[in-house]
């Protein structure tokens, strides 16, 4: 079964202290019919080797559908600049390779038409999926495409390229061996985390795997983000900055060259560092060879003779979640039998999975409340080191918020419904609220902050939401949405532009695009890292729901189509986001009336929360926080 972990984690399996060439470009291929993959096979096991695709020039005489075969394998291969792939061209022909890349299902070749002078060879196939110049991830829409590529003879009578399409072309074999996923991240364009910074948001982008991924990625973030993000973040790095890095300890240190007019400042220079020591810690090496060793911190240098302007390490106050929560970090939340908030640390190395659940003493609702709203129905945690608590009463009709130790109880509501129809809050690192109000009269997606309702407009929204999970940076959300004619759910990401003025907020969730829509009757969702989710819904194999793992980017999530270990009866999900995600869900239980909270363990299975005494496993709506 696939892990929660996001793909960027998962496609590259190879560890490298030997490596094993493979020559691409040198297959025969014919006039017509499918144009084989590059593919390859490494050699040794998966702890001792790796494949290194080697780019070949042109043979003399060669034909043109030979000559094109060359030509795309060597786009596969491992030469940075694609200079073998180049001598296929005539000279003069433009073609820029950083323009796009596309996905096909296969290559199918045939010669289309042959004038004498020139000779045109086309590819076909089914569009699986495009990067932009940024490398942005979109996904396919299965039509059939053919590009057309052009041939004419130089003056020594050989076949070369004169026209061509822009960009790259792989198949759908090749493209995971060569291309890796990593997260960029920029600061968020509104709000701060505890620490009084912009939270760090999550770009996720592809990049070469084979050829210094960690260069690569350092220049990407420097690039800027991609267009659909860039709205609601910034780039501490000035336009026209450069680096280098020095990646052979744990220590990265990058010599940066800031663009012309910028001077180095402290809160940028702790910016940029953080930004690099995010992005770097994620980027897999083990494909191009390199030895990973755990990146522990970043240090920006003023160029390569400069001293050590600033560093930063994963305690950078650029977090969304704060590393000084109340409880430990990990910590997980739910309801149990008797409808109390309890917490549950997490376990011990060798203990099962299971902790001593332990009462929340804080004053959460009032007898009042309590009375008037039939109890508590939801609730959320803050990610934010204050330990603020919202929660809604059975009824859906109010929404309270306390903290985990707080001795009295809230009078008043922060929202209200007149139909009940509060659903689960979620909270982000900046401190804002959210809850979906499902009134049939006014639906509507509201938010809290400071204590005080916040105006939120969505833009282009059709259906009503059910449920929001906002990302910890505040500057994402998710909502599950129910289709106004179906009534099916499914998951849309959007934007959230924080506008107006300190003393008059505005939130604006724009940008929405709809994300798992293999997946029907999706029914619970939970962040579990920067550019992933995990959901509760039926894939297409199966008419049970299943956990799984989707990208928000609409890419392929690890292996088994990101489906999850199954729990029976399983009801509902939560997700503490990290390098290895922690899930926690509620399964119904058929024989009694109170439903039992499981821990995924790492050994892709599930156990109880509870210490094994009577009782201590039930319980609902489980939440880290969020």
């Amino acid at each position: 079964m696939g892990q929660a972990n996001s793909r960027r984690r998962t496609v590259s399996m190879v560890a490298v202290t030997g490596s094993a060439l493979l020559v691409v470009g040198c297959a025969a291929m014919p006039s017509s019919g499918p144009i084989p993959s590059v593919g390859g096979q490494q050699t040794g096991t998966a702890q001792d080797s790796t494949v290194q695709l080697i780019a070949v020039p042109p043979k003399e005489n060669e034909s043109p559908p030979a000559l094109l075969t060359g030509f795309l394998d060597d786009l596969a291969s491992d030469e940075a600049d694609y200079t073998n792939a180049r001598k296929y061209l005539a000279p003069g022909t433009s073609w820029d390779p950083g323009a796009q890349l596309t996905v096909l299902d296969q290559r199918e070749a045939a010669q289309a038409s042959n004038n004498g002078k020139q000779l045109t060879v086309s590819v076909t196939g089914r569009r699986v999926a495009t990067l932009d110049a940024h490398g942005s991830y979109t996904p396919g829409d299965q039509q059939t495409v053919t590009e057309n590529f052009v041939f004419e003879k130089n003056a020594q009578g050989q076949w070369r390229i004169t026209s061509l399409p822009q960009g790259i072309l792989l198949t759908e074999q090749d493209f995971p061996g060569i291309y890796e996923s990593v997260n960029l991240y920029y600061p968020a364009d509104g709000g701060t985390t505890s620490g009084g910074r912009s939270p760090l948001v999550a770009d996720p982008v592809y990049i070469r795997s084979h050829i210094d991924p960690m260069t690569y990625a350092a220049r990407q973030l420097l690039a800027g983000p991609s267009k659909w993000l860039s709205p609601v973040v910034a780039n501490a790095f000035p336009p026209g900055s450069s680096v280098d890095l020095d990646t052979s300890g744990s220590q990265i240190k990058a010599y940066l060259t800031l663009g012309q007019g910028a001077q180095w400042a402290d809160e940028s220079c702790d910016a940029m560092a953080a930004q690099l020591y995010d992005t770097l810690s994620e980027v897999d090496v083990s494909a191009a060879g390199e030895p990973s060793v755990p990146v522990q911190s970043v240090a920006l240098y003023a160029g390569h003779n400069g001293p050590e302007q600033c560093n930063a390490d994963s305690g950078n106050k650029y977090q969304a979640i704060a590393p000084n929560l109340p409880d430990p970090a990990g910590t997980v939340y739910y309801l149990n039998a008797d409808r109390h908030l309890v917490s549950v640390p997490p376990p011990a190395s060798g203990s099962g999975g299971q902790a001593d659940p332990q009462p929340v003493t804080g004053a959460l609702l009032s007898s009042a409340a309590s009375a008037a709203g039939g109890g508590i129905g939801s609730f959320a945690v803050s990610p934010r080191s204050d330990g603020a608590v919202a929660t809604v009463t059975k009824n859906g009709g109010a929404v309270y918020v306390s903290s985990l130790h707080a001795t009295t109880a809230p009078t008043q509501p922060v929202l209200t419904s007149a139909t009940g129809g509060l659903s689960s809050p979620s909270w982000d690192g900046t401190g804002t609220l959210w809850a979906a109000d499902s009134d049939p009269n006014n639906p509507s997606l509201r938010a809290v902050e400071n204590g005080h309702e916040v105006p939120v407009t969505v833009t282009g929204l059709q259906g009503t939401v059910k449920q929001v999970r906002v990302a910890a940076d505040g500057a994402r959300i998710a909502l599950l949405v129910a289709d106004p004619t179906t009534s099916d759910t499914s998951v849309v990401i959007g934007r959230v532009h924080r506008i107006g003025t300190e003393a008059s907020p505005q939130l604006t969730i724009d940008g929405l695009r709809t994300i798992a829509q293999s997946i029907s009757s999706i029914s619970s969702m939970a962040w579990t890292d920067g550019d992933s989710l995990v959901v509760l819904g039926l894939p297409s194999t199966t008419h049970t729901l299943t956990p799984i793992s989707v990208e928000i980017d609409g890419s392929p999530s690890g292996t088994d189509n990101g489906i999850l270990p199954a729990l029976n009866g399983i009801v509902d999900i939560t997700a503490f986001p990290g390098p290895t995600p922690r899930l926690v869900a509620s399964s119904a239980d058929s024989a009694s009336s109170a439903d039992s909270v499981f821990r995924m363990l790492s050994a892709a299975s599930w156990a109880p929360v509870g210490n094994g005494t009577s009782g201590t496993d039930k319980g609902s709506a489980p939440r880290f926080p969020g």
